[in-house]
């Protein structure tokens, strides 16, 4: 079994030959190979930031970090190469606020 696929996992996916990490940003409890992903971009969050770009704590991950909703994208389950962490509560919370105002999308 591949790592655990679920709204707010921290994933370690392959895009081409390039590593990077993604956030589940959706996954449906049915068919959880099946969900949205958006970038784990290493970088503070600007002042005054975009309704697309959701702020992660470090107790999210080690350093600043941002999740950048205007690069979502469909989830490939064979790009998966590796968990790499969880959101916390407070994150998720977050997340789904920001999925709501920028995607216009339910829970």
């Amino acid at each position: 079994m591949g790592p655990l696929v679920r709204r707010g996992s921290i994933l370690q996916y392959l895009v081409g030959s390039q590593r990077l990490r993604v956030v589940v940003v959706s996954a449906d409890r049915y068919n959880p190979a099946h969900g949205l992903v958006a970038p784990l971009r290493e970088r503070p969050a600007p002042d005054l930031a975009p309704a697309f770009l959701v702020p992660v704590s470090r107790q999210d991950w080690s350093i600043a970090a941002v999740i950048d909703l205007s690069r979502a994208r469909s989830l490939d389950p064979a790009a998966v190469a590796g968990e790499a962490g969880q959101l916390t509560h407070t994150t998720l919370g977050l997340l789904t606020t920001a999925v709501r105002t920028y995607l216009g999308a339910p829970d």
